[in-house]
């Protein structure tokens, strides 16, 4: 992990190539953020961003996110991003805490919502495939679109 703020971490930070931004709550369980990790690290085309403080990252960006001449957190973080770039928002929650982030840097956003974390690796392994599957395709499309002329 990098730590690049005090409101969230680059789990992988976003190349070139990046097409997708991979967006999750550091609450998610720790196998499932390593699982993650581990199917996505050789994938140029996709980063991963965990957020620590999804509460304080919003809050900064609506106090600075309009002020001329200063930069908040989630902005700084969002900056590499290309604006081509897909943020796919993984919610484990039934209010959502991150779909906001779309609106930070005009990044179009997909959210996936898995419901209640698993309790066991065998679920949480289904879960993660079922992120992994719609990045994938997320992917896909976002590079189809890029070089396809």
């Amino acid at each position: 992990m990098h730590a690049t703020s005090q409101s969230a971490v680059w789990i992988k930070e976003p190349s070139m190539e990046a097409g997708v931004v991979i967006v999750t709550s550091a609450a998610l369980p720790k196998y499932m953020i390593d699982k993650l990790h581990v199917a996505i690290d050789d994938w140029d085309q996709v980063a991963y961003l965990a957020v620590t403080q999804s509460r304080a990252l919003m809050l900064d960006w609506l106090r600075l996110g309009s002020s001329l001449g200063q930069s908040c957190e989630a902005s700084q973080l969002l900056h590499a991003v290309s604006k081509s770039s897909l943020l796919l928002d993984i919610e484990v929650d039934s209010m959502p805490g991150l779909t906001w982030l779309g609106s930070v840097c005009g990044h179009p956003l997909r959210v996936v919502e898995l419901g209640t974390v698993a309790a066991s690796d065998a679920a949480m392994d289904r879960q993660v495939d079922a992120i992994i599957t719609a990045t994938r395709s997320l992917a896909k499309s976002v590079l189809q679109d890029r070089y396809v002329i």
